[in-house]
């Protein structure tokens, strides 16, 4: 499942989805607005993702949270008012009872964006962002203060196999 295809998903207005990445779970855009807001006030990661053409907002934890049980899915379902779960390959489903719960996720997500920013370099047009807007943007969402050495170096490296793809 691409990243197109999870944002889709958290735009579902009955239903909350966890994502298994790795030995991580994800959640994004409107989903994440919900956990931030309902279940835990987890760090909201914004990143430009080059493949959906705009800003993609994330909060993710350890698969071992849900194991240890400091958050399990029965208070998922408490907190968000969820009457089902369903356990899909890579995927935690919670349908929602409120339809209003995801309602105001654009004014969450515009006061996400904004307290996310780090430098301000002027308006990208996120509509059509130039190889060095897309750039600039990549720089200023990496959180250089949280990741470890290899992560830094593993975005260098994102950094520059991107010129090298859209030099061609």
């Amino acid at each position: 499942m691409d990243i197109k295809e999870k944002i889709a998903l958290s735009k579902q207005v009955n239903r909350f989805t966890l994502h298994q990445e790795g030995i991580f779970y994800k959640c994004y855009n409107e989903d994440a607005m919900v956990f931030a807001e309902h279940v835990k006030p987890y760090k909201v990661v914004v990143k430009f993702i080059k493949s959906a053409n705009r800003k993609v907002i994330s909060i993710g934890f350890p698969v071992s949270e849900l194991e240890k049980g400091s958050i399990t899915s029965e208070l998922i379902a408490r907190a968000i008012g969820a009457i089902k779960i369903e356990q899909l390959e890579k995927q935690l489903v919670f349908n929602i009872e409120n339809k209003n719960l995801k309602k105001n996720y654009a004014i969450w997500r515009t006061g996400i964006i904004e307290k996310n920013k780090n430098i301000t370099t002027g308006k990208i047009n996120e509509q059509t962002p130039t190889n060095i807007d897309v750039l600039i943007q990549m720089i200023q969402e990496f959180d250089l203060a949280n990741s470890t050495p290899m992560q830094g170096l593993i975005f260098v490296q994102e950094l520059k196999q991107y010129l090298q793809t859209t030099e061609k």
